[in-house]
């Protein structure tokens, strides 16, 4: 199971966050946010750093090894 995406979901939704907002505060694509969110894809480390910053969660929180 893919708790980043879980996780990611979680955090937007209660954050009020649209993927197209994430998006574009990250500087990345539509495409890649819900590659993110559907999980097809996993972000890179650098983009674990920056959600983690923008959401305020731990590294461990995002990739599910903490509550």
């Amino acid at each position: 199971m893919n708790k980043i995406k879980e996780r990611l979901n979680e955090l937007l939704k209660e954050n009020g966050i649209t993927s197209y907002k994430l998006s574009q505060d990250l500087g990345v694509s539509k495409s890649v946010v819900h590659y993110w969110l559907s999980g097809k894809t996993t972000p890179n480390a650098e983009y674990i750093i920056k959600l983690c910053k923008y959401f305020e969660v731990t590294s461990d929180y995002l990739i599910g090894l903490e509550d």
